[in-house]
């Protein structure tokens, strides 16, 4: 009788395994929160990633608050991008700045966050990362007296 219930409750054990297998391997994307960083003397209102929400973000200020989230795939293809929208100039909040700016090359290891960078001369750039602008040999950093 005990030999009939342990090889029922294996046999439900491999069940349960097998389809967890088949349900997860067609998963491609993963779901990452999103930071912003703003390099600029201005202040960053409602800016949006695909169109999912940021934040408001201070002059020359972020980096250190993270909203959820955008869908990123799990392994970086060549000719990725996000759409970044965002508006700069609370007197005119209609009018939207937006930018198509390429993802550049990351592992599943780098699946943390997506930070967005916001310069000075209206460039976007974003890169999908585990780390802070802080660390050392962060390829975005802080630029001089910011």
């Amino acid at each position: 009788m005990h030999s009939k219930l342990v090889i029922k409750l294996l046999s439900i054990l491999v069940l349960a395994i097998t389809v967890f297998i088949i349900a997860t391997r067609g998963l491609n994307n993963s779901g990452i929160s999103i930071s912003g960083l703003n390099y600029t003397n201005r202040h960053i209102s409602n800016f949006t990633v695909n169109g999912y929400s940021g934040m408001n973000i201070d002059a020359n200020g972020g980096g250190g608050s993270f909203v959820c989230c955008v869908s990123v795939p799990v392994h970086w293809k060549e000719g990725l991008h996000v759409t970044v929208r965002w508006y700069d100039d609370e007197a005119h909040p209609d009018n939207y700045k937006e930018k198509t700016v390429e993802i550049p090359k990351y592992g599943p290891l780098d699946l943390g966050f997506l930070a967005v960078h916001f310069y000075e001369d209206d460039t976007v750039r974003v890169l999908v990362t585990t780390k802070s602008a802080r660390y050392p040999g962060y390829p975005y950093p802080r630029p001089a007296g910011k």
